[in-house]
Parts: C-alpha cells; structure tokens; sequence
C-alpha cells in the first residue's frame, strides 16, 4: 500500500532510539523527509539511517523551554512541516509516597510540556496548510493509571486531552488536519530489552520462560502476551501520519496487544 508520504516533511520528538527511532525508519521506507531529535547524538543516529531515504538530526532538549523555541525554528526553515509526532518521554516506576514535587515537575516538563510547546507553535500553522498530521506517542497508562507510574499515567492521560482538544479545534477547517493519540503498550525497546535480560539471568530463567510469567503474573488481561515490537507501533503510526488516514480524527488508538479490555 503507498501511505502517499513521499516528500512529506516530518518531525519525530526523542527519536534516536526505541519507538522514536522505529517511527523514522518506517517512515523513510515511505519516502517522508525525516527530522529526528535527541538531546544529544542525533548525528550519528542520522548518519545510520542515511541509507534509508532523507534525514535530518536536530540536537535539543525538548523539556527546555528556550531548547524548544530554536529547534521550532530550526524546523521552519526545512520547509512546510506535514507531521509532527510527540514521541519524546520518559518513565520510571515509583512508589506513590515516594514522587516528590520536583520528579513531578520533571515528568511534566518532559512528557507533557514538550508536546505543549510543539503543537503551540505548529498546530496553528498546519491549520492554514492544506494538510497536517499531530500524533501523540501517548500510553495504555494514559486510560489504565498504573499504580506503579501514578506519575507517568498522569503525563501519558495528559497527552491523549491535549490530542482530543486540538481535534476539536480542527472542526470546520475545511483542512485535512488530524490529531491523534496512539497507545502503545508493553514494548521491547532497548532499556526493556536489556531489563529482561539482567532480571531473567537474576532468577536463573530463559528469556522467554520470564516474559510468559511476566505476562501470566503482571499483565494477565494482554491478549498478545508478548512485549510488541517497536516496528508494530511505527507500523500504526504511519498509517495514521499519511494522507489516507483522513477520516480519524480525535483518536485514542490503542495499540496494546488487546490488555484494555474495553470496546472503546
């Protein structure tokens, strides 16, 4: 299926590895000019993906307020901007009690204020353009608030309002301008994967033999009981960044192997 990506200019927040860098690869293979970001070492990142079609690395953190303002401008003068995606966060289980106000404010500044200060300053722009495309990198936490990451549930719940209310902002343009959340869930990214690893070698297990216990003890509800692989998630993303996605708008799209046992 052509996604009719080719050409479009695309920026991916915290893309430099895991589900970020997952999206840009997809995303190249479909022809889009990508622009990735990391707070650092986004160049090499860049220069591995070269291979794969147009890209673009642009160092600055996010969470940052005046970080924030040159890389929106540094964006601009790459041409017009189709899709922007938030995939920039950060996570960290923790006991309730525990979370003081400063890791609070962290989460915040990370999580939700780095998408704020991105969809301020491109979702009135994409509204004057005849196409836009802003997908929120959000989280089954987001609906389920994790009791383990109360903190990060509340970021992750943030992002899919933030998503739903510049949906209704879109209403009558006239545009074909999107804006959606995905969910991803339990994913094998490089910090899960090598937290698999030590934890299954501390309890003298196989890979595999943890993963089915983890799945049978934490995450009894998940119908894949299987961590997803960062590509599934791009895979989902893409779609929803091309042209051929007109008709969802406003969305929750929950791609979690089916552990949210809900028809909504």
């Amino acid at each position: 299926m052509d996604l009719q990506l080719d050409g479009k200019l695309v920026f991916i927040s915290g893309s430099t590895k895991g589900i970020g860098r997952a999206i840009a690869e997809a995303l190249l293979k479909e022809g889009a000019k990508v622009i990735i970001n990391g707070r650092s070492g986004t160049a090499q990142v860049a220069k591995e993906l070269e291979s794969l079609g147009d890209v673009i690395a642009i160092d600055g953190d996010l969470s940052d307020p005046e970080d924030s303002e040159k890389i929106c401008q540094e964006i601009e003068t790459l041409g017009q901007l189709d899709v922007l995606i938030n995939n920039m966060g950060i996570f960290n289980p923790k006991r309730f009690a525990e979370i003081s106000d400063e890791e609070w404010r962290h989460f915040l500044d990370v999580n939700v204020l780095s998408t704020v200060r991105l969809c301020r300053y491109f979702f009135p722009k994409m509204l004057e353009q005849k196409f836009g495309r802003i997908i929120n990198i959000a989280s089954e936490a987001g609906m389920r608030g994790l009791e383990s990451m109360v903190h990060y549930s509340v970021t992750k719940g943030a992002q899919i309002v933030i998503g739903r209310g510049l949906a209704n902002l879109t209403k009558g343009s006239g545009k074909n301008m999107t804006v959606n959340s995905v969910l991803p869930g339990p994913t094998l990214t490089e910090g899960v994967s090598q937290w698999l690893k030590e934890s299954a070698a501390g309890q003298g297990k196989t890979e595999e033999q943890f993963v089915a216990e983890f799945f049978k003890e934490t995450e009894p509800d998940s119908l894949l009981q299987r961590f997803i692989k960062p590509e599934e998630i791009a895979a989902v993303v893409a779609f929803i960044a091309s042209p051929l996605s007109a008709a969802i708008n406003g969305a929750s799209i929950k791609a979690e192997g089916g552990l949210i046992k809900s028809i909504a």
